[in-house]
């Protein structure tokens, strides 16, 4: 008769059921218990970071009377000479919506590798920093609430912030030591950032991740245009090194295309009109 017999009707409803069952219970789908993670060890839990406070961070740079921004200025003078040197010994790996993806390993004994994402963006240096900087609401929709726990001086300050996971993943919270600049030679904007530990920022997400690296280099490319390079290396808490570096780099791409399309216009569907 060509109409399903008894038996494909009763497995095609149970595994209906199965599919409507587990899409209810998609926060729980995916959990692993408490007791596994701690009975687990890696390579990757041996090797996890800290945030230091601002003044372990000061005593992490070399000359005497080290202090929080003298490492800073050593990150940003690090990040002029790499750009001077066009980024040499980096990986370049496929990347898809006009932007270029590249890697190298860092050899500090974490795993984890640090990625750099290149984009042109249709707008000037200064004014991509600003979105960078003050507009991520704007290019993130993942974005859920930040707030600047302490201003250090005009250009650097403590930010914190919270970003949103698809579930069953925690909400994931930031405390970043960041400044930045404008006045850099070639008209070029830098911002950088890292993690670090202060008192007046309480955990305001599920998890604390880790930026281990975070930098922003915008350099002027033609009349009214800038190129975007972001350099970065986030502990995200909860992945492994594999799909750190299977998925990570393809995440930190996605993120500058998305401060790229920010500024594209809005194109109005629909035939054109002679009026």
């Amino acid at each position: 008769t060509g109409k399903p017999d008894q038996k494909d009707l009763s497995e095609n409803l149970a595994a209906t059921q199965g599919l409507a069952h587990m899409i209810m219970e998609c926060n729980k789908l995916f959990e692993v218990p408490h007791e596994m993670i701690t009975q687990s060890r890696n390579s990757y839990v041996d090797a996890e970071v800290h945030s230091p406070t601002l003044d372990e961070l000061g005593k992490q740079v070399d000359e005497e009377g080290g202090n929080y921004q003298m490492y800073l200025e050593t990150l940003m003078q690090n990040l002029q000479k790499e750009a001077k040197e066009k980024f040499k010994g980096w990986v370049t790996c496929s990347s898809v919506e006009n932007t270029e993806l590249a890697y190298k390993k860092v050899g500090d004994g974490n795993p984890l590798r640090l990625w750099k994402a290149s984009v042109e963006v249709e707008a000037p240096p200064s004014v991509v920093l600003n979105r960078v900087l003050r507009e991520r609401h704007l290019w993130d929709e993942d974005f859920l609430q930040w707030k600047v726990v302490e201003s250090l001086d005009k250009q650097t300050e403590v930010y914190q912030y919270v970003l949103n996971t698809m579930a069953p993943h925690p909400v994931r919270d930031f405390v970043v030591l960041r400044t930045w600049r404008t006045d850099l030679p070639k008209g070029m904007c830098m911002l950088v950032a890292i993690s670090v530990e202060h008192e007046e920022a309480p955990l305001m997400g599920a998890v604390r991740a880790i930026v281990m690296d975070s930098q922003y280099l915008i350099e002027p490319c033609g009349s009214g245009k800038a190129r975007l390079t972001h350099i970065c290396r986030i502990d995200l808490k909860g992945h492994s090194p594999e799909w750190y570096n299977k998925g990570f780099g393809h995440l930190c791409a996605a993120e500058v295309a998305r401060i790229r399309n920010s500024f594209q216009p809005l194109i109005a569907e629909g035939p054109e009109t002679k009026i």
